[in-house]
């Protein structure tokens, strides 16, 4: 089958294009709750840790409140702002312990995300840096160079020659890569570690969204356009019982644990979001919380343990992402 029958078989998400006919959408109120727990085969002594778990301000998304509990009560809990405007937050347990639990608890509000029609019909190529001009960042450029997770010359060339032919439109390249890396690549929670290389999934062809978007940061920067890394979390719902990290049948993949996606700059509209786990452009259902140049910028949560030999620990990840009701009494 050659390449073009197998584009045409691909179904591409719809271009969430600006529409001045039609009305507007009101921005969705979410609570989120995070939670990461540890468990340790023997007590441990200390725990040092780093975690990206707070939602961050962005042009559609505001940020109402946040708070992170940990147990057992950290000797320290500090903020702290990355180069790129992220927030983390640095834990230190001091005393004994056999279980770690850090909770996220936020509540923001999330706008619609419509891309005006002229930037998006543009040729790709005149997204590339040298067409920016001085209104974007020269720290956009950091987007572009490859990263410790998305090295250079690696086989997600041959997926970039395929999606960014000579004088596509750069919204047809996007909605053709979401479609190709959701068709050819299988999710599979089971095939790859937070450790997996961009040339094993590559070859595999197995993965999860962590992967996913890291194959499409590499195929959008072998064209030398700029693209980063996004974590956050997907719209939930709980179950019957109220349980966290519980989702119903039909929900998308990825939405009861952390999730990724990438975003890339389209000059004269900004940055545009992609999701090819659920091959969809991000909207009202996405969370952001963190970007960086790849997954080692943003993990949700890293640090060292201290304790004794060959103590082994299980981690569970459960999140929530409930629509709150907008009527009286809900956030402004």
């Amino acid at each position: 089958m050659s390449e073009h029958d197998q584009s045409a078989q691909r179904t591409r998400p719809l271009i969430p294009l600006r529409d001045d006919e039609a009305g507007t959408v009101e921005p969705v109120h979410y609570r989120v709750h995070h939670l990461t727990s540890y468990r340790y085969a023997k007590p441990v002594s200390r725990n040092f840790g780093r975690a990206h778990i707070e939602p961050r301000a962005t042009p559609h998304q505001r940020v109402l409140s946040h708070e992170v509990v940990v147990d057992p009560a950290p000797a320290r809990l500090t903020a702290h702002t990355d180069f790129y405007g992220n927030s983390s937050t640095y834990l230190l347990v001091d005393t004994p312990h056999s279980q770690l639990d850090v909770h996220s608890h936020a509540r923001v509000t999330v706008a619609e995300r419509r891309y005006p029609i002229e930037p998006m019909s543009r040729p790709w190529e005149q997204c590339t840096p040298e067409h920016w001009g001085s209104l974007l960042p020269d720290s956009g450029l950091d987007f572009v160079h490859p990263s410790p997770r998305i090295p250079a010359g690696t086989a997600a060339q041959e997926i970039s020659a395929e999606v960014f032919t000579p004088g596509r439109a750069i919204g047809e390249c996007l909605a053709d890569l979401t479609a190709l890396i959701h068709t050819d690549f299988t999710y599979d929670s089971a095939a790859t570690t937070v450790s997996s290389t961009l040339e094993e999934v590559l070859a595999a062809r197995h993965g999860v969204c962590q992967d996913f978007s890291h194959v499409g940061l590499a195929a959008v920067r072998a064209a030398g356009l700029a693209a980063r890394y996004v974590s956050g979390y997907l719209r939930t719902a709980p179950s019957a019982g109220g349980a966290l990290g519980t989702a119903p049948v039909g929900e998308m993949i990825g939405s009861a644990a952390s999730h990724a996606w990438l975003s890339v700059l389209v000059p004269g509209t900004g940055w545009v979001d992609i999701d090819p786990t659920n091959r969809t452009f991000v909207d009202q259902r996405f969370v952001t919380t963190a970007w960086g140049r790849d997954y080692a910028d943003v993990p949700p949560l890293k640090g060292i343990v201290v304790g004794p030999p060959g103590a082994s620990s299980t981690l569970s990840v459960a999140v929530g992402v409930v629509p709150e009701e907008t009527g009286a009494g809900s956030p402004e």
